[in-house]
């Protein structure tokens, strides 16, 4: 059984080589730009719509000391106030609680948050919310159900 499969591919490959060698290059006749554009395929990608909203809060002992908040509906068409709201809500926070707390802000990176505490039995929360929203998670899904299809189909062993 697996010699007469064998056979069948090796005559199967010998046909097709048979094939190419008769559509050289040179009997072939040229395509038009025309033509070939009819032809062709292509794909329709829908405008990708990116909604990025971005709270940073802290509080001590349950009271809230600063909240800084970007809401950006469509990424893509961010205007120049919502780009200084997001770099806004993006700066380095440092929160301070107590006496002598010292501390250079220079050295932190965006959207840092640093709290500083003196006193005793204090509680202190930092939350920072990034909810981000995307119009094409079918072409995510379909993306990674391409991957697994290629690593399954490159596993299996055999014929090709």
């Amino acid at each position: 059984m697996k010699t007469q499969r064998m056979i069948y591919a090796i005559l199967a490959s010998a046909a097709s080589f048979a094939r190419a060698d008769d559509l050289t290059p040179d009997h072939a006749a040229p395509v038009s730009e025309a033509t070939l554009d009819a032809q062709r395929g292509g794909f329709d990608v829908p405008e990708l719509r990116i909604a990025l909203q971005l709270e940073r809060a802290a509080y001590v002992n349950g009271e809230e000391i600063v909240r800084l908040t970007a809401d950006i509906p469509d990424v893509t068409h961010m205007t120049v106030a919502q780009a200084q709201t997001l770099a806004n809500a993006a700066s380095a926070l440092v929160i301070q609680s107590g006496a002598d707390n010292g501390f250079n802000a220079v050295q932190l990176g965006p959207a840092s948050t640093v709290i500083q505490n003196t006193l005793n039995d204090q509680q202190l929360v930092a939350m920072t919310t990034l909810n981000v929203q995307v119009n094409s998670l079918a072409a995510f899904r379909e993306a990674g159900f391409q991957d697994s299809l290629r690593s399954g189909l490159g596993s299996i062993t055999g014929v090709r």
